[in-house]
């Protein structure tokens, strides 16, 4: 249960703490006050939506922390003990936004992604707004309410329906692309073929472009080429005065004297090693000239092997040599594939069958578990209108056929007949404001029979409600007390006077802000607040206020 709040920067409130016990709590004061602001605070600290708007003006961020005793929450203790976050019978939740839109949630002062966070909260409060009950008016919410009244088994088989739905609709999924994949397959294969076939009788090389086109400018400059060889080697070798003979010349003209200096020693070694490079120069010249090929068959074949290679590169984007050599594994690797395809569809049709057999079975017996419950639950509500002035009114679960999902093959339809005599009919078509919130009442009272959350916040489901009909709301919620702690913001003062514990809101000028406080209530402090909330002659209400706190003040 929640055992502590404390709220900082939130709307109209700087800093508040406030202290919960076991019971009914009930809130009230003026409209305006801000009593819904407290539960805006408390849904924000259970992983509702960050709206920046709810930062108090002038500052920069806002937080709300709640401690609560999980003592008797096994599940909530088990999820700390996993996530190695227990803390004995301890749990504290906080929750910071800030005007940059940025929040972050914190179990026990570890931070947390908000999906594993609501995690916690779920099990922890349950908050019913003003106008939650009209959700009763719209049939896809039935089934929930429906579920949310069935036990721990009951919620085990709903986690399993979702998870073997889940599975079998992936399975369907990957089994319907690869029937696509075989649907194109023939066309895709028949291009592929074409292709392989076209790029292996090319036989490419990597590379091999490059060195056609240097091979196909030797041919077209070969004249060029001979003439400049041809002078080079004549120049070098083979003139009317060879460069390597004038070098071998000089080189013996310096052998006489070589031994008088060694700078002509020097130089001589020089001549030599210079004679000899012009001799390989020349030798390698003379090679050269031997090696020139004018083949026109030859450079006929090597520009038709070019005019291959670049029309293949055109028709593949482009690609080169080595790239278009890739492009065949890729293909040779996906008709490898093809050639497969059958034996995957084959496999993923005995898996798909195997996991839609599971989720058949799995939804079967959420069914016979639905129609149990169903049975079950429109006894204990009748038993609940009753006790809420609704005596006679006659209620009905259906569950109609709906097409397999993760909820389920049926859905959930309420139906009642308020008056004797009267046929049942869909609550959306003759339910009041007051019969609906008694409605949403007494289905929060039969969940809250079953093993659930510690808390249930109630705020102003007392629309459209007065008198004797006001009197047996606020006893339900007492009774819901006994077994749950209820947080209620109610205006209603047979409510009120019912509370374990009550709290006033309200608001005050300080001559510079305005803040919102809550202060508990008891003796004649709270006799005070339940006749302003009577109303009338100040001193017959506060009478008729202290005879409704008889035994509570």
């Amino acid at each position: 249960m929640l055992v502590s709040l404390t709220i900082q920067n939130i709307a109209l409130m700087d800093r508040m703490q406030v202290e919960f016990s076991t019971g009914l709590h009930v809130l009230t004061g003026e409209t305006g006050a801000g009593k819904s602001i407290l539960v805006d605070a408390v849904t924000l600290m259970l992983g509702g939506r960050a709206q920046k708007e709810l930062i108090r003006t002038g500052e920069e961020k806002a937080r709300v922390e709640g401690l609560f005793d999980v003592g008797d929450c096994p599940a909530v203790r088990r999820m700390l003990e996993e996530q190695a976050l227990d803390e004995g019978d301890e749990l504290i939740l906080s929750r910071e936004i800030t005007r940059s839109g940025r929040s972050s949630c914190r179990v026990n002062g570890t931070l947390m992604p908000l999906s594993q966070y609501q995690q916690f909260t779920a099990l922890l409060m349950d908050i019913h707004g003003q106008h939650e009950h009209q959700s009763l008016m719209d049939e896809k919410h039935h089934l929930g309410f429906l579920d949310a009244s069935g036990d721990e088994a009951h919620q085990r088989l709903l986690a399993r329906v979702q998870e073997d739905f889940t599975a079998w609709r992936d399975s369907r999924k990957a089994l319907e692309k690869l029937q696509s994949q075989s649907a194109q397959a023939g066309e895709r294969m028949e291009l592929l073929r074409i292709r392989q076939k076209e790029l292996k009788n090319a036989r490419l090389v990597p590379g091999e472009e490059e060195e056609l086109t240097r091979e196909r400018d030797r041919f077209r400059n070969s004249e060029k080429i001979e003439n400049g060889l041809r002078e080079a080697y004549d120049a070098v070798y083979n003139g009317a005065a060879p460069a390597a003979e004038a070098l071998r010349a000089a080189a013996n003209a310096l052998r006489p004297i070589e031994g008088l200096d060694d700078g002509y020693a020097s130089l001589l070694s020089r001549l030599e090693g210079l004679y000899y490079e012009a001799e390989d120069a020349g030798l390698t010249l003379r090679d050269c000239l031997s090696q020139l090929d004018s083949d026109p068959d030859r450079m006929e074949a090597v520009q038709a092997r070019l005019d291959l290679i670049r029309r293949l590169s055109r028709k593949y984007g482009g690609a080169t040599t080595g790239e278009m050599v890739e492009k065949l594994k890729e293909m040779e690797r996906e008709l490898a594939g093809f050639e497969s395809l059958d034996d995957d569809i084959d496999a993923a049709a005995r898996k798909e069958s195997v996991l839609a057999e599971a989720y058949a079975r799995s939804a079967g017996e959420l069914t016979s578990s639905r129609e149990k419950l169903a049975e079950k639950f429109q006894k204990e509500m009748e038993i609940q209108l009753n006790d809420l002035n609704m005596a006679g009114t006659r209620f009905s679960v259906s569950l109609p056929p709906c097409p397999p999902g993760p909820l389920g093959r049926e859905t959930a339809a309420f139906q009642i007949a308020p008056n004797r005599g009267e046929e049942m009919q869909p609550l959306s078509h003759i339910a009041s404001g007051g019969e609906l919130s008694r409605l949403m009442l007494a289905i929060k009272s039969v969940a809250a029979r079953r093993e659930g959350v510690p808390s249930m916040i109630f705020d102003e489901i007392d629309t459209g409600i007065s008198g004797r009909a006001a009197q047996v709301v606020g006893e339900k919620m007492a009774a819901i007390a006994r077994e749950r702690q209820v947080l209620c913001v109610t205006h209603l003062q047979q409510i009120a006077a019912l509370a374990d514990h009550h709290y006033l809101v309200e608001k005050s000028f300080d001559g510079e802000r305005t803040r919102t406080r809550l202060t508990p209530l008891s003796g004649e402090a709270r006799v005070n607040e339940i006749a302003r909330m009577l109303g009338g002659d100040p001193d017959s209400a506060r009478s008729h206020a202290r005879e409704m706190l008889k035994g509570r003040i």
